[in-house]
């Protein structure tokens, strides 16, 4: 009994008991003593609140997508609405989103008008030219004429860049000691070398200085302190700066390595790509054994990094299943959790207990069908597999989130794997900063990975 209090059995063993404490009042008043006796005079209580139970379903690109689209159904856009309501960051995904859309239609609403050609009001320059066009001598003379235009004025500039040149380059006078006549006073010093004149530099007249030397000393002085930045970005609340060394000015509450790596990718102009795309990847491995072909497809997780470690698992509805049944195992072949018997018309379930953080999973659904057992994925499709981010990328991730900077957070869920959040945050980038191609083509690189 105690064991079942804290839930340390396997899932078909906790369902059979709670079944039985249900219908026998001796058993159920010796689980409510035990469950008193371990948490003491403390009250029990229980929320039964969507907020608390959806706390954890965080909105993915997917279904950003289905809701600019308005394709969300009744039940799922209900669910999103409660867990919005509770999480501030997916708030900030669906806005911006929204916004980064919105104006993406406005752009393909304009349409491209094809302007035909008037032949009949033709600019007079273009005729002219057409016409000695008939007439190569002419056309050649004209050629000529601007040419020789071009080199006179070039010798002109040069030559005028010269004379000004000369005017501002003041002559060193150099004045020499008059010569000395030795004298029986001074015979014992022939050998003394004499003292050198100071050449009097501040005695030759002061020349005006150019005006046009004086702006050029002015701007060379006058340079921006900023100068050997490479990338300045409008970043959420504030501004990133990174110079030519990789230094990230702007997002001092983030650790080091972060910044670091931010550097790298906006001088690299590049991305690493993520190794956990072959992880996710691979043959088949069935946990129940074979099976039919599939005739019902799993969504999600579907070969993709979660946050949260209590995954809901959802699939297809199949045409005239009885029953589901859920398994979720490790790479070796080992059952880590196991559904009851589902109803024909639950097509999502949550296990009971939490999983293991940055470890892979496998999971399939079997669904019975006048009394036979269909498993998706068959043991011809690929396995479907997930993996739930470890615990120092979650505090990592918490503590980017109160920062609140795209850029960050882009970085890091491309460095995690995370292909379609970190596409989101680039698009917000991107609309924050229409004039930057370095975010454009780090965008671009993030939706070719999604497409393979």
């Amino acid at each position: 009994m105690k064991r079942f209090c804290v839930r340390a059995l396997p899932v078909s063993e906790l369902t059979s008991i709670a079944g039985h404490l249900a219908a026998c009042p001796p058993c159920h008043e010796e689980f409510t003593q035990t469950l008193r006796s371990r948490r003491g005079s403390a009250p029990l209580s229980i929320t039964l609140a969507a907020e608390y139970w959806l706390r954890h379903d965080h909105v993915v690109y997917a279904q950003l997508v289905e809701l600019a689209d308005n394709n969300l159904n009744a039940t799922e856009r209900e669910m999103l609405d409660v867990h919005l309501t509770v999480c501030d960051s997916c708030q900030e995904h669906v806005r911006s989103f929204l916004a980064f859309r919105e104006q993406i239609d406005k752009e393909a609403e304009s349409s491209f008008v094809r302007i035909a050609p008037d032949t009949a009001r033709e600019l007079p320059w273009l005729a002219w030219w057409r016409g000695l066009a008939w007439k190569p001598i002419y056309a050649t003379a004209v050629v000529a004429i601007g040419v020789a235009l071009v080199i006179g004025v070039a010798i002109f500039l040069k030559r005028r860049a010269a004379n000004l040149e000369a005017k501002q380059t003041q002559p060193n006078v150099k004045i020499s000691a008059p010569p000395q006549t030795p004298t029986p006073d001074n015979q014992s010093a022939r050998n003394v070398l004499p003292t050198p004149v100071p050449v009097p530099s501040q005695q030759s007249p002061q020349r005006a200085s150019s005006p046009l030397l004086t702006i050029r000393n002015r701007k060379s002085v006058e340079q921006p302190a900023n100068a050997g930045t490479v990338a300045m970005l409008n970043d959420g609340p504030g501004t990133v700066t990174v110079d030519k060394t990789g230094n990230v000015s702007g997002l001092d509450e983030i650790p080091q390595n972060a910044r670091q790596q931010i550097g790298e990718a906006l001088l690299a102009e590049t991305i690493k790509a993520p190794g956990i795309e072959t992880e996710l990847g691979g043959g088949p491995i069935s946990l129940r054994g074979p099976g039919k072909s599939p005739t019902f497809k799993l969504l999600s997780p579907a070969r993709v990094i979660i946050i949260s470690d209590w995954p809901s698992f959802e699939w297809e509805k199949l045409a005239g299943a009885t029953s589901y049944r859920v398994s979720v195992g490790d790479l070796k072949g080992h059952e880590i959790a196991e559904s009851e018997e589902l109803a024909a018309d639950q097509t999502r379930w949550t296990p009971a207990t939490s999983l293991k953080r940055g470890e892979i999973y496998v999971w399939e659904v079997e669904a019975t069908i006048d009394g036979k057992k269909v498993v998706s994925p068959g043991q011809s499709a690929a396995q479907m597999k997930f993996k739930i981010l470890s615990v120092s990328s979650a505090q990592e991730l918490e503590q980017l989130r109160k920062v609140r900077s795209h850029l960050a957070l882009g970085i890091f869920y491309s460095r995690e794997g995370m292909i379609a959040e970190a596409e989101s945050e680039f698009q917000v980038l991107v609309r924050d900063n229409p004039r930057s191609q370095v975010l454009k083509k780090l965008l671009k690189q993030l939706r070719s990975w999604r497409r393979r």
